[in-house]
C-alpha cells in the first residue's frame, strides 16, 4: 500500500473513503478531506474545516432558501417590468389612437382644433387665419 503523497485522485484512502486534496490559501499546506464531506460543504454553508495549521475555511454558497429567494425576487421583477411595458404600450396605443382620429377629421375636412368641428375645403387656409396659435398644423 503507497502512501497518501503517493495517491491519485480517483484512488480510496483505507478503503473506505475518497479524498479530495486541498491547498491552504493561507498557508499554502496540501491536506486531504472527504469527497462527501466537501459535497455537503458545498451544498450548506454553514459547515466549516479547518486546514492542519488551523485556517478556517467553508464554501460561501447559496442555502435552498437564499436560491428559492433570489428566484421570487427575479420573479416579483420581471413581473414588475411587464406590468410597465403593459401600462406603456396601453399609453402609446391611447396616444396613436387620438393621433389617428384627428388625422381621419383632417382628410375629411374637420377642423382638428378642440371645440371647433366644423368642415372647410380648405382646411389649411381656416387653420391659419382662426388658429394661427395652432401647433398641428394641417
Amino acid at each position: 500500500m503507497s502512501t497518501l503523497a503517493h495517491r491519485r485522485p480517483d484512488q480510496t484512502f483505507a478503503g473506505y473513503t475518497q479524498l479530495e486534496v486541498r491547498v491552504c490559501l493561507t498557508c499554502g499546506i496540501l491536506y486531504a478531506l472527504p469527497e462527501e464531506m466537501l459535497n455537503r460543504a458545498c451544498k450548506d454553508p454553514s459547515i466549516w474545516w479547518h486546514c492542519p495549521n488551523g485556517h478556517r475555511w467553508h464554501f460561501p454558497c447559496k442555502t435552498e432558501e437564499q436560491k428559492l429567494k433570489e428566484m421570487k425576487d427575479a420573479l416579483a421583477c420581471e413581473r414588475s417590468r411587464h406590468d410597465q411595458t403593459t401600462a406603456r404600450l396601453r399609453a402609446t396605443k391611447g396616444v396613436v389612437t387620438r393621433q389617428r382620429k384627428k388625422l381621419e377629421k383632417v382628410v375629411a375636412g374637420i377642423c382638428p382644433v378642440d371645440g371647433c368641428k366644423r368642415h372647410f375645403k380648405d382646411l389649411r387656409r381656416h387653420i391659419a387665419t382662426k388658429h394661427p396659435d395652432y401647433e398641428g398644423q394641417a
